[in-house]
């Protein structure tokens, strides 16, 4: 049985959901900035191992992350046609490829399973749902980047942010 101060009440309210292999993520939709069809990718030289390379977006360089790499998830094939996710952290626009984004989920009152029940401590979750029987991860963005990995990726080019 799981004790009380384990799952939380907070309202997850509007979420994207993707898939990556045969596991449901969530993104809250306020970090979300706006899917995209697989685009071709440019591979750079000496960037982290999860950095797949940037990809050129109305005039602007963003950094791609390999959400399987990211998640330390193995992989024996990946799909042809994936989807990037562009995020904001820490003010970087970001981009992370999943398998297939799917759709905007309502989540509600849902009630989120904290990961520090699993003994889970340092993770790129807040915690995980279950919804129609499924068990969806929710990700949490400002997890996504260790301070020395955010280190890393500024080495990764990126046009400036656009002005007003």
């Amino acid at each position: 049985m799981t004790e009380p101060s384990a799952r939380s009440s907070l309202s997850l309210g509007l979420v994207l959901t993707v898939r990556l292999g045969e596991s449901l993520h969530a993104i809250p939709i306020s970090a979300v900035e706006e899917v995209l069809p697989a685009l071709p990718i440019e591979w750079l030289p000496n960037c982290p191992a999860f950095v797949r390379g940037v990809v050129f977006v109305r005039g602007h360089l963003i950094p791609v992350i390999d959400a399987a790499e990211r998640f330390g998830m193995k992989r024996d094939s990946r799909p042809y046609e994936r989807h990037l996710v562009c995020l904001r952290v820490d003010g970087r626009l970001i981009a992370l490829e999943f398998d297939e984004a799917l759709d905007l989920v309502d989540l509600g009152d849902a009630e989120l399973l904290t990961l520090d029940v699993a003994g889970i401590r340092s993770s790129f979750f807040a915690g995980v749902v279950q919804r129609d029987s499924v068990v969806i991860r929710i990700l949490d963005p400002a997890k996504l980047l260790a301070s020395a990995e955010s280190g890393e990726l500024e080495r990764v080019p990126q046009s400036p942010a656009p002005g007003p």
